[in-house]
C-alpha cells in the first residue's frame, strides 16, 4: 500500500542517472582540486589521504565497485564476496601499494565499462528491471564518490562536503596551479 503522504516519483531513465554520475565523479575531482591533488601526479597517487589508503589505493577501490556494479547492469554474476566489507578488504588486499600507472589506468577503465553497460540499456530502462537506476547497486555508485570525498576532506581537517544534490554549474577549466 502506497503511503499518501510520499509523493510518487518518478523512475530515474538512463540519461539522468549518466548525468548524475558525471556530476557525482566532477564533484570528486573537484574535491581533489581543493585538497590540492592530482591524478596525474605520481607522487600525490602514493600518498595517504585517508583512512590509511594512499590516493592510488581510493581510486582503485572505487574502480573495484564500478566494476561490480557495471556486471549488474549487464546481468553478469557478481565478483568476489557478497558482504560489503568482505569485498572491500579483498580489493585492498588486492590492490594494496598500487602504482600510480596502474591506480589511473583501473579507474579509467572501469569507468569505461560501466558507463558501457549503462548505455546498453535503453534509455527509458529495462522493463524487466524497473527501477534499475533507483536501486540500491547503483545509488551506492552515486554516493560513494561523496563518500570517499568526505574521508579525504576529514583527513585534510576539512569539513565533511554538504549534501550533493542537484547539477553543478558548468565549469571554467583553468590551467595553472590550485588557488
Amino acid at each position: 500500500m502506497r503511503n499518501a503522504a510520499w509523493p510518487s516519483v518518478a523512475a530515474m531513465d538512463r540519461d539522468e542517472y549518466l548525468h548524475k554520475l558525471r556530476d557525482r565523479r566532477a564533484r570528486f575531482a573537484l574535491v581533489l582540486t581543493e585538497l590540492g591533488l592530482s591524478l596525474e601526479r605520481d607522487a600525490h597517487l602514493g600518498r595517504q589521504v585517508g583512512g590509511g589508503w594512499t590516493l592510488g589505493e581510493h581510486l582503485v577501490h572505487l574502480a573495484a565497485w564500478e566494476r561490480r556494479y557495471g556486471r549488474v547492469v549487464s546481468r553478469k554474476p557478481r565478483v568476489g564476496p557478497s558482504n560489503w566489507q568482505k569485498f572491500n578488504d579483498a580489493v585492498y588486499e588486492e590492490w594494496r601499494g598500487v602504482l600510480p600507472q596502474q591506480a589511473r589506468d583501473e579507474y579509467e577503465s572501469a569507468h569505461r565499462g560501466l558507463l558501457k553497460a549503462i548505455r546498453a540499456v535503453p534509455a527509458t530502462g529495462d522493463p524487466k528491471r524497473p527501477g534499475l537506476f533507483d536501486g540500491w547497486d547503483l545509488s551506492a555508485v552515486l554516493s560513494h564518490y561523496r563518500e570517499h570525498a568526505t574521508i579525504l576532506l576529514l583527513h585534510a581537517g576539512k569539513p565533511k562536503p554538504p549534501a550533493w544534490r542537484g547539477r553543478l554549474p558548468t565549469l571554467r577549466v583553468r590551467s595553472g596551479p590550485p588557488h
